[in-house]
């Protein structure tokens, strides 16, 4: 073989290394803002949200001289991060009884303006207690209603990040 050959792969495999050496010394992540690499490594998934969810709607029943009663308290925890801060009468939480599709009413509204990062707050509502002759007790369902406009504020301290946790439905014989 000529020294010829061996010269032109030389400088062929010189030029295909130095191209491709060249191509991932420029691969660099850009990031307008250094905070955002952590903010992408976080695998929360919770990180500068705010989510009021109804956490909970636990049924107990009472003896009281009057009779038995039934107690629902509902509870709405911020499941997010960050504080949630609004206006007096943007929202509240509406405790319904529900018999059927069509046979329904609201129990209790529970107006609500502020609530921090993980915590949360409760309310009850007292009805007579169902005799064993009711054959079909109501469910109930608290959901967290917002005001229609609540997202064009411009007050992002009142956007919930998640609204599939706005409602929660239980049977008090379940």
């Amino acid at each position: 073989m000529k020294p010829s050959f061996f010269s032109c792969i030389l400088i062929t495999l010189l030029a295909v290394s130095s191209v491709v050496f060249s191509q991932t010394s420029q691969i660099q992540p850009k990031l307008a803002d250094p905070s955002a690499a952590v903010i992408r490594g976080a695998n929360s998934g919770r990180l500068g949200t705010i989510d009021p969810a109804i956490d909970d709607i636990r049924f107990s029943f009472l003896k009281l001289n009057t009779g038995d009663k039934i107690r629902v308290t509902v509870t709405v925890k911020n499941l997010g991060l960050m504080n949630y801060e609004s206006g007096s009468n943007q929202q509240n939480v509406q405790l319904w009884e529900e018999y059927s599709s069509t046979n329904r009413k609201m129990v209790k509204l529970f107006p609500f303006q502020n609530l921090n990062a993980n915590a949360s707050f409760s309310f009850s509502y007292e009805r007579p207690a169902f005799k064993p002759s009711d054959e079909f007790p109501p469910q109930y369902k608290a959901i967290i209603v917002y005001e229609p406009d609540i997202l064009s504020d411009n007050n992002t301290k009142n956007d919930d990040s998640k609204a599939s946790n706005n409602s929660m439905t239980k049977h008090p014989r379940d």
